[in-house]
């Protein structure tokens, strides 16, 4: 009786024997072969590596392939799952740094976009905040995220609106002399504007409305046009007008000797002064009085006051106090 062989078929010896081969070197005689691939996913993209593995673990794998793992990088399926034809993806965790209006962040992650890194701080972007870099950015080992916050926001703000000042001729007014008529006051306006913020500074302004609530009132000043004319005719020049608060006195013999200060007798045409504001020996023209010079002092005549003399009491009574146009005369 014959005996039978089995057909050989080419290479299935040959591949039986390797593994043989190879089983019986390692000791692992009856371990199962696996083909591997091993997915290595970095911030550069990602590079695969396939190998034949008697190892019945994912660890094992990784160490027949020499692939060293860091601190935080990411596998799947975990170190502890057994090979199967699922590819084993290595994730590199590169350490990035977030900045926010109110918070600082330094995070190891396996995600290399900025809009993926973000999301899984629970960051939430508004549609005007400003992302650096961009969110579909492509992050590399030390990258810096910036999130800037922006908004905008109404401001209601009041100015001032300056007066103006007008300046209208007055013939009832001798030339030189001013008078306010009317005071000016400045006006007021509300303008309503859409400011543009960024972290809570202003970056951006736009005006929406802008309205007057108060017209300005401008300042009105009459000026003179009339001459300065004298009894008789005569048009004085002079050099400045001065209001003051005129009184009248007479050299009464009972209590004045009616000298005055500069040395002269006190008469019709003497005002005494405060020489700090006429000085001595000024001529002056007074409308109602007539002519006179600053001659005389007295202690109540301080500031904007004169004391005109007249020669009988009783025109100094008739006088009594007024308030007058005080004019120095050119020399």
């Amino acid at each position: 009786m014959g005996i039978w062989k089995s057909p050989v078929v080419p290479g299935r010896r040959v591949l039986a024997g390797t593994a043989a081969v190879v089983a019986i070197g390692t000791g692992l005689v009856g371990t199962q072969l696996h083909r591997v691939t091993i997915q290595i996913q970095g911030p550069q993209g990602t590079r695969r590596l396939r190998l034949w593995s008697f190892r019945s673990h994912v660890r094992g794998a990784l160490a027949q392939a020499g692939i060293r793992l860091g601190a935080h990088d990411r596998v799947r399926p975990g170190l502890g799952a057994r090979l199967s034809a699922v590819p084993i993806t290595v994730s590199r965790a590169i350490q990035v740094t977030v900045n926010t209006p109110h918070h600082h962040w330094i995070r190891w992650t396996t995600d290399y976009r900025v809009r993926a890194v973000l999301a899984s701080m629970a960051v939430r972007l508004h549609p005007l905040d400003l992302v650096q870099p961009a969110p579909g950015a492509r992050l590399q080992n030390g990258a810096v995220i910036t999130v800037t916050r922006r908004w905008w926001q109404q401001e209601v703000t009041t100015s001032t609106l300056p007066f103006s000042v007008q300046y209208q001729p007055d013939p009832a007014l001798y030339k030189g002399h001013q008078e306010i008529a009317q005071t000016g006051r400045d006006g007021l306006a509300q303008t309503v504007r859409d400011v543009l913020m960024a972290d809570g500074k202003p970056v951006q302004t736009r005006s929406l409305a802008r309205k007057v609530i108060r017209p300005p009132q401008p300042e009105i000043i009459r000026y003179g046009t009339a001459p300065l004319v004298a009894r008789g005719g005569q048009v004085l020049q002079y050099t400045r007008e001065i209001t003051m608060v005129a009184t009248a006195y007479w050299p009464n013999p009972a209590w004045s000797d009616g000298i005055t200060a500069t040395g002269i007798p006190a008469h019709y045409g003497v005002a005494a002064v405060d020489p700090s504001v006429i000085p001595l020996g000024t001529r002056l023209y007074i409308p109602g009085y007539g002519f006179a010079v600053a001659a005389d002092t007295g202690s109540a005549i301080v500031g904007d006051r004169i004391d005109l003399c007249y020669n009988t009491a009783w025109q100094a009574q008739d006088f009594g106090v007024q308030t007058v146009p005080v004019f120095e005369l050119a020399p």
